[in-house]
């Protein structure tokens, strides 16, 4: 069960499940009411908006790996990473960008997560 994981388990698990391109997974770490910001684009707030969000990002890239350098976690239930993103693109281009996330969880879940990253290369 999620809520037995330590924070960094937690969302160490939930990056694999991103990995995998599995959304089912990766939501099943998500409270319901979950809110992401990805850089300064507007919050996706809730799991069905989150979901819906996962699906077309994830058909938009052939796959992607997250190579975590660092993870701290700060006051129990506030963990922050410190990453390498590689993506694949549809045409086959490859490309590594660096990333820092902010987790914060709420009984063993992950209630909000912000990403602070420049995706933009992976679109251009």
């Amino acid at each position: 069960m999620v809520d037995t994981l330590s924070p960094e388990m937690t969302i160490r698990e939930m990056f694999a499940t991103t990995d995998a391109k599995d959304v089912e997974a990766n939501a099943a770490f998500l409270t319901d009411d979950i809110e992401l910001r990805f850089g300064n684009n507007e919050p996706v707030i809730g799991k069905p908006a989150y979901v819906a969000m996962s699906t077309d990002f994830f058909a938009s890239l052939k796959s992607l790996r997250h190579e975590i350098h660092a993870v701290w976690t700060v006051e129990g239930d506030v963990v922050i990473t410190e990453m390498t993103v590689h993506y694949e693109r549809l045409d086959g281009q490859q490309l590594s960008l660096p990333c820092a996330n902010i987790f914060r969880l709420r009984d063993g879940l992950i209630a909000d997560y912000r990403i602070f990253m420049d995706i933009s290369p992976v679109f251009a």
